[in-house]
């Protein structure tokens, strides 16, 4: 989607007149790519479609009401409306789906094991008809006695002024726990790099207090140029991240 922007961005021919919906999926849609769409085209609506694979859609957000009703005040990213053909049910925080348009199952363990539900590893909760997204179950670190979840705390740090992207990651210490470190992408990041120093990095440590909870303030917070993605879907890796800031660390020059 950011090369399609990239491309609207470098030619004016490429901006079709008469537009009306633009459909967005296949990763994370987040605020500043919802915003960049949106000054791009204003008079167009703007949907948000949350599914995977084996089950889509799931659950379709309005781009623009999204972007007008700002960060929710009790974490995570608003996937949006659960299409009605879809069950959902949380199970120790996870999201589980069932419904007509999951997949009978996957193709080496049919017929003997198809598929009834989708344990889809995203945390997430529902709040009326809306479902909202917490991150990765496999993202999760610890500190102390309390459990991380990224996806809970990057959506309020994203919605800073001045920070494109944000990123938790939890950097094992001598006794076992995390120690946690937030990585924030600059709006305007050519040539940051990663660094303790940058004006934005002391500006978001300031505002983390009162937008956290206590147990998840980071104990560092850099500044990068991008984060590192993989895959079709350019998910955050969050590994490749961690190597990152742990050789930076070692040798901060």
């Amino acid at each position: 989607m950011d090369s399609m922007l990239r491309a609207l961005d470098d030619s004016a021919r490429l901006r079709p007149a008469g537009l009306e919906t633009i459909v967005m999926g296949g990763a994370p849609v987040l605020g500043p790519l919802l915003e960049r769409v949106h000054a791009r085209f204003p008079d167009a609506a703007i949907r948000a479609v949350y599914g995977m694979t084996e089950i889509l859609p799931v659950a379709i957000a309005d781009g623009v009401a999204r972007l007008r009703a700002g960060t929710d005040p009790a974490g995570g990213d608003r996937l949006g409306r659960l299409v009605p053909s879809v069950t959902a049910r949380i199970d120790d925080g996870e999201l589980v789906l069932s419904g007509p348009g999951l997949a009978r199952g996957y193709l080496a363990d049919l017929p003997e094991n198809p598929l009834g539900e989708l344990h889809t590893g995203d945390l997430a909760r529902i709040d009326g008809d809306q479902l909202v997204s917490l991150g990765r179950k496999k993202d999760m670190f610890i500190r102390g006695r309390q459990n991380i979840y990224p996806g809970l705390y990057e959506p309020l740090v994203a919605g800073l002024a001045g920070v494109a992207e944000a990123a938790l990651i939890g950097l094992p210490d001598e006794i076992g726990d995390d120690r946690i470190v937030l990585v924030v992408v600059p709006e305007h990041a050519a040539g940051v790099g990663l660094a303790t120093d940058h004006r934005l990095a002391r500006e978001v440590t300031r505002r983390l207090p009162g937008l956290l909870d206590a147990g998840a303030l980071p104990d560092l917070v850099l500044t990068i140029d991008e984060l590192p993605r993989s895959g079709r879907g350019r998910k955050l890796d969050r590994e490749a991240l961690a190597g990152q800031v742990a050789a930076y660390l070692r040798d901060p020059r």
